[in-house]
């Protein structure tokens, strides 16, 4: 497994964990406490932050789940890759590319987010 797989891979699992609980250690674990995260539709700053945004978006899309789609890529301290959010019925409704930077202590520092949109 790549660095760059095991990222992105670690990442969305933050996303699709469902319990609160052990979404908070994950984040607490992976994420710098001052990480940033933006992408059009939402925004989090610090561990906290991060993890109420997160709970947000669960909250709104119950059952859903983002899953990796193609190569994840990068270079330095980067790490790019596309992600798809499945449904409960396992219909493909939006999906995405983030761009991931890690600190020095391989903790996610910043994530910006772009949406490709809807499935046709």
């Amino acid at each position: 497994m790549t660095q760059h797989l095991a990222i992105a891979e670690t990442y969305l699992a933050v996303w699709n964990e469902e319990n609160d609980e052990r979404r908070q250690r994950l984040v607490s674990q992976g994420w710098a406490e001052m990480a940033c995260y933006t992408d059009p539709l939402m925004q989090g700053e610090g561990q906290q932050g991060i993890a109420a945004m997160i709970e947000a978006a669960r909250q709104k899309f119950p059952g859903y789940r983002f899953v990796l789609t193609g190569t994840p890529d990068g270079h330095g301290n980067f790490t790019r890759f596309s992600w798809r959010l499945i449904s409960p019925d396992g219909e493909d409704v939006a999906g995405g590319t983030d761009v991931v930077s890690l600190n020095a202590e391989g903790q996610i520092e910043n994530v910006v987010g772009f949406l490709d949109g809807a499935a046709s």
